[in-house]
């Protein structure tokens, strides 16, 4: 029995660890995409209002895994990472004709440090949502 306790001790302080890991990230993407935002507002209305949206969902997100995320939101965190990151790779690597309005852009500095921790959360949320998945197994089982 005591064995199982430790086990389970050690499971809530490797989801805790993972959650406190992913709120940094989140907030550390938050940070860029405001940083980024007045010029890219400036330049591109639709895409700094975008930038906006982004970095509000990131703020809720990171606030929420501090106090402990349900599956709802962990959902929703997986869903707004991977459109930003397939939006990023899109924007960079494909070229749409001119006559849509978006052309291909450039590999800034602050945009890849951005995407690349928004990948790593993406891991770490699938992560955190494997450990949901688990502990509310061990409830209904």
């Amino acid at each position: 029995m005591a064995s199982m306790e430790k086990s389970v001790a050690r499971t809530g302080q490797a989801t805790a660890t993972l959650r406190y890991a992913a709120a940094g990230l989140a907030f550390a993407s938050q940070l860029i995409h405001l940083l980024v935002l007045p010029s890219e507002f400036v330049a591109r209305p639709l895409n700094g209002s975008i930038m906006f949206l982004v970095a509000v969902c990131q703020g809720i997100l990171a606030a929420s895994l501090l106090v402990g995320p349900g599956k709802w939101m962990v959902r929703f965190g997986i869903l707004v990472n991977v459109c930003v990151v397939l939006i990023w790779v899109i924007r960079r690597f494909v070229e749409f004709s001119p006559v849509a309005g978006f052309p291909r852009l450039p590999m800034e500095p602050l945009d890849l440090a951005a995407t690349v921790a928004e990948t790593l959360l993406l891991v770490l949320l699938f992560g955190i949502a494997r450990e949901i998945k688990q502990k509310q197994s061990r409830i209904d089982g």
